[in-house]
């Protein structure tokens, strides 16, 4: 569900322009937890970026996988670095709730360790067109040599890298599919990635992933039920809704991802976070422009401020916002200022006073997903 959630909530609907066989980013993580930094990318050497959280639970479920790699690979040239995303880039708490998960690890998270910071996530992620994590990026000889969920980079696709040879056993995952729920098409026992049948199921999510790509929508509906076929069948019946969704918003009819957005809300209604990023994304995404759902987002917004107590900065802010759109310029001016107060970290604190600058002369600020100079939520 949480892969889910952030598939849905950071949908763009735009062409993927970073992948397999592009120079990989000049972008670094922003900063290190543990082990050096990766500066340069040595000839003969092979990187891996993989992109978590400490709330995902297929991240943290791919973490002795990845631990694994690093023990048997790490002194044949392969650099394995864990790269925080959607987490830190919050507050300073998200920030040290992520560092206190490293430290809990220990010796089950040896490799080295980043946050990564709204630039690496511009361009990684959001370059890549990748909606959901774990998600790994690995580079060879300064290129994207491959990428995909952590859990399919094997030891022989990696031994493969460092000598050269075809990625045969690489099989990509399919752009827009929640990660966690993709790991193989759903084909008979005891196939191998070259087998036809592998082959064939395959092209079909691909079929689907390139038309989504291209935002060519009448391919992508035509190629939506074919994709979902090589798929179980919850599994299949989610990326209908999921696509179907996105398809339906780029035309300019929100209903199927607000009637999704809803059921979520519904499924994490006790989660303060959740409730607050769905908030967050229904009152600023440019998609809604005009037809924001602010019902959807006032039972969110009210319910994590009261989940959180009324003690924490980006859940009154959101709430601010709302009743600034609602009308009830008063009552968010209110919220804002006691945003303000409860802001612990000094740069937070000044952006969200800038807000406040801002609704006191009577105009709302761009949100962060608006204007680059905002921090990530």
């Amino acid at each position: 569900m949480r892969a889910l959630l952030l598939l849905l909530l950071t949908a763009t609907l735009s062409a993927a322009g970073l992948k397999v066989g592009d120079p990989a980013p000049a972008t670094r993580p922003e900063s290190m937890l543990q082990g050096e930094a990766v500066k340069d990318f040595k000839k003969g050497e092979i990187y891996v970026f993989e992109c978590w959280a400490s709330w995902c639970g297929p991240c943290v479920a791919a973490i002795p996988h990845l631990n694994d790699l690093h023990k048997k690979m790490g002194k044949k040239g392969v650099v394995i670095t864990g790269v925080n995303v959607w987490e830190a880039e919050r507050d300073a708490a998200s920030a040290q709730r992520a560092k206190n998960f490293l430290k809990d690890q220990g010796d089950k998270m040896s490799y080295r360790v980043a946050l990564g910071g709204k630039a690496f996530i511009k361009d990684w992620l959001e370059a890549a067109g990748v909606n959901g994590i774990p998600h790994a990026f690995v580079v060879a000889d300064g290129k994207i040599a491959w990428m995909g969920h952590p859990m399919q980079l094997t030891d022989e696709i990696i031994g493969d890298l460092l000598t050269g040879t075809p990625l045969a056993a690489a099989v990509p995952v399919a752009d827009k599919v929640p990660q966690r729920r993709l790991s193989k098409p759903a084909v008979a026992a005891g196939t191998t990635p070259n087998d036809p049948e592998m082959a064939a199921a395959q092209a079909k999510l691909d079929a689907l992933s390139e038309a989504m790509r291209k935002r060519d929508w009448d391919a992508a509906e035509k190629a939506l039920p074919a994709a979902a076929g090589v798929l179980p069948a919850q599994e299949g019946k989610e990326l209908r809704e999921s696509i179907e969704a996105q398809i339906g918003l780029a035309r300019g009819d929100p209903s199927k991802f607000y009637a999704q957005l809803k059921h979520l809300a519904d499924d994490e209604f006790d989660d303060a976070e959740a409730l607050n990023e769905i908030a967050w994304r229904l009152l600023t995404m440019k998609a809604f422009e005009g037809k924001r759902n602010l019902p959807l987002a006032e039972k969110c917004a009210v319910q994590s401020v009261a989940l959180s107590k009324e003690a924490q900065s980006d859940k009154l802010d959101t709430l601010a916002r709302l009743r600034w759109l609602q009308g009830k310029k008063e009552e968010a001016i209110r919220w804002q200022i006691k945003a303000v107060d409860k802001a612990d970290e000094p740069r937070m604190k000044a952006l969200l006073q800038k807000t406040l600058d801002a609704l006191l002369k009577g105009t709302l600020p761009p949100a962060d997903d608006e204007e680059d100079e905002e921090p990530a939520r």
